[in-house]
């Protein structure tokens, strides 16, 4: 009688072994990429808690939150302070408003990785995707003029303001779920409908909560495309739009315009004015500059790539969304004592980190397809790419390193610019 054999290194423990080893390289970028964001965070937001202009004021307004409804608008960061702090009374202040900081910071490039990896399909190694999910988080405009405040700059990211960096996390998530308005997508049920509007309502209200600045240009932006689209009888799904984007954003927008443009400061006003806010700290021939210089990185993908640019809804949904966040950082302004706050800049702020990351996963769409057809004219690390792919690759460079030069001045300068 035969007697079956196993095969040598067979059986259920090799392949526990083996499926161990596939989810550890799996993980593997994953824990790259978050140790190489906590080593450049870790410094950077360091310096930003100790200088205290900000931080320090939003440590006051976590605690007085229960007696005061002045800031509840902006409460998320605020929260998350105040539940470390309970679990460690403790610990100093500022070591807790650190810990709250990095915790809403160190899953963006883990967010982006993800997206960047799906798009890339196998035509980018993991060390490659890392490399570009860490520059992406860190891009900053190519830096000509240097505050520590980057004035003039439409920034993508600014390390002393808490509440803008809490409000990064939603951006990416936001607009992939934004974009199912424009998706002609069949629902399995009726569920899975109301699944997705009311995970686009809580998305919203969390970024509401963060701050507000994003959803009141997402709004408008997705509105302005959705009657475009209409006009050209495509595909508009307008029940997502009003129940899961409307309703809670414009409910938190006129709670935040309630509480914060009544009860602060004897009461602000949002009034119209030409770049009034800008020509106050800039001189008027550095602003279209400074522009370009924030944009450079999408402004090429979009010329290199126009026809398919245009094209790719993700893309123009992005685009649309930026052009009402310009509008309203150059048009509107703060009358009052909150003036040079600048306010109305923050929309455009994490407007142009959504279009930095929409042209990059659109970037890498294009490389993919481009290797999938054998197409390349240079070999960069042993990665052979197109004409277009190494110069739109060259421009996010100057955006990366302008990013890690900004992290090195504030780290070691910011404290001093900032007493001046």
């Amino acid at each position: 009688m035969l007697q079956m054999t196993r095969a040598p290194g067979s059986g259920p423990e090799t392949d526990h072994r083996q499926r161990m080893t596939n989810k550890l390289n799996e993980a593997g970028p994953y824990i790259l990429l978050l140790l190489l964001s906590l080593l450049v965070y870790l410094p950077v937001m360091s310096r930003a808690v100790a200088a205290k202009p900000d931080f320090g004021r939003q440590i006051e307004i976590a605690f007085a939150l229960p007696d005061s409804t002045d800031y509840i608008v902006h409460v998320l960061y605020h929260a998350i302070f105040l539940s470390l702090h309970q679990l460690a009374p403790s610990v100093p202040h500022s070591t807790v408003a650190l810990w709250a900081i990095l915790l809403v910071m160190l899953p963006v490039p883990l967010i982006a990785f993800a997206l960047l990896k799906r798009a890339a399909g196998h035509s980018l190694p993991a060390s490659s995707l890392v490399a570009l999910s860490f520059a992406f988080t860190i891009a900053a405009p190519i830096t000509i003029w240097t505050n520590a405040f980057m004035l003039g700059y439409i920034n993508p990211i600014s390390y002393h303001n808490p509440t803008s960096i809490a409000a990064r996390l939603f951006v990416i998530p936001l607009s992939l779920l934004a974009l199912r308005i424009f998706q002609s997508r069949q629902y399995h049920s009726l569920n899975q409908r109301t699944h997705i509007i009311l995970s686009s309502a809580a998305v919203v209200l969390l970024s509401a909560l963060a701050k507000p600045s994003f959803i009141f240009v997402l709004l408008p932006g997705c509105f302005a495309l959705m009657l475009w689209r209409s006009f050209r009888r495509m595909h508009v799904d307008w029940l997502l739009f009003v129940a899961g984007f409307c309703i809670p954003g414009i409910f938190m927008l006129g709670l935040f315009y309630l509480l914060g443009f009544n009860n602060q400061y004897g009461g602000t006003n949002i009034a119209f004015g030409f770049l009034t806010f800008m020509r106050f700290w800039i001189p008027n021939w550095r602003i279209p500059i400074q522009l370009l210089l924030s944009l450079a990185f999408p402004l090429v993908v979009f010329w290199l790539y126009f026809e398919q640019a245009r094209r790719h809804l993700y893309l123009t949904m992005s685009w649309v969304i930026c052009a009402v966040a310009l509008a309203v950082a150059y048009l509107l302004y703060e009358e009052g004592p909150r003036f040079a706050h600048g306010n109305m800049i923050w929309s455009s702020y994490s407007a142009v980190f959504l279009l930095m990351f929409a042209s990059l996963l659109f970037l890498v769409q294009q490389h993919a397809r481009e290797r999938e057809h054998g197409y390349a004219d240079f070999t960069i690390f042993g990665l052979g790419v197109s004409r277009n792919v190494a110069f739109a690759l060259l421009v996010f460079g100057f955006h990366a390193l302008s990013g890690i030069a900004y992290c090195f001045r504030f780290a070691t300068q910011f404290l001093t610019q900032a007493a001046v």
